[in-house]
């Protein structure tokens, strides 16, 4: 690394970081002043987030302000991340239902398969994907899973050098309705394409291509990444067919507009959420959330709307997601 950082970017307290935005990045302070700045970066949240929103608008790229943010209020960057806050809180909500949806079909699926008896895919499937078993060893031990793996699985615990156990599983009598409960979402995902691979399913309804982006927004949300803090970035992946199909059939929603949008990858994972929470979630679990998600958006979310009136990515991002969600109500 080039850069020696510790000295480019030094410990600051939380003035010294108000001064720095208002110096070198020419964020002003008219809505919350600079001590109320002060406050909430030591007190509610961090500057690294915080700041973060600030990809979000342009640079002044010539004149004295060269290198500036473009009529960039602290209050701004707040209400992003309040917004993105409520919005994670949720979407993993949402992912939740959609993976709790998925193991119930999976567990069903099986049951109803003639020639299945539940424990051989199982065990097939960890033959051609042996590395669950290091996810479930280091499960063996955490208060959840820990009964049901002890009972399912033979485990063996290896004493290393020191007083560290390392977790091995050597063999496994496991149901699918067990291991359904011992894997998270990403297991789950690959046993769903292994399901589909072996005939089970089609894979029609909910290709993988949808599921791993959804898979991606759902660790986000519950490692509290923001998800709104660049919209203007793109994604060198293009969206699922499916998903620009399914967008393309909802109203208001231009052409232009629909697949610059789809470019950007957390708008991206919040559609495929969205199709996917439509395509497998029963009728009332879709219901609820989908009318909390309304409710967010007809109301916190635009609640100081006018703070962004002058940059036309954040409204017209927020107006994307504002317009899928009323087409799927």
């Amino acid at each position: 690394m080039s850069i020696d950082l510790r000295a480019e970017k030094p410990k600051k307290t939380a003035q010294e970081l108000v001064t720095l935005l208002r110096e070198e990045k020419g964020v002003t302070f008219s809505i919350m002043n600079e001590d109320e700045a002060a406050s909430y970066l030591s007190e509610r949240n961090n500057y690294l987030r915080t700041a973060s929103y600030r990809k979000n608008y342009q640079k002044y790229l010539h004149t004295e302000n060269k290198g500036k943010y473009i009529n960039l209020d602290f209050a701004y960057l707040v209400e992003l991340s309040t917004i993105d806050y409520h919005l994670r809180t949720i979407l993993l909500r949402m992912c939740i239902n959609i993976e709790h949806a998925m193991k119930v079909m999976l567990v069903e699926t099986v049951s109803r398969a003639d020639g299945e008896d539940g424990y051989q895919i199982i065990d097939d499937f960890i033959k051609e994907c042996p590395s669950v078993l290091s996810d479930i060893a280091q499960k063996a031990d955490a208060v959840f899973t820990k009964d049901l793996i002890n009972k399912y699985f033979d485990i063996c615990y290896v004493v290393d050098e020191g007083p560290i156990l390392r977790t091995e599983v050597l063999s496994s009598n496991c149901p699918i309705w067990v291991f359904m409960e011992i894997i998270g979402f990403g297991m789950l995902t690959r046993f769903y394409e292994f399901c589909i691979k072996r005939g089970l399913l089609s894979g029609d309804q909910l290709p993988t291509n949808v599921l791993n982006p959804v898979r991606s927004l759902r660790n986000a949300c519950a490692h509290n990444n923001c998800l709104l803090n660049n919209m203007g970035a793109t994604s060198d992946t293009a969206p699922p067919e499916i998903i620009s199909q399914f967008v393309a059939g909802l109203s208001d929603i231009p052409k232009v507009g629909r697949k610059k949008k789809l470019t950007c990858r957390p708008l991206l994972e919040i559609v495929c959420m969205l199709y996917a929470y439509k395509s497998i979630v029963s009728a009332n679990i879709y219901n609820t959330g989908m009318q909390e998600l309304k409710a967010f958006a007809d109301g916190r979310m635009i609640k100081r709307i006018d703070y962004f009136s002058p940059n036309f990515l954040v409204t017209s991002s927020l107006e994307f997601l504002q317009k899928i969600i009323d087409n799927l109500i």
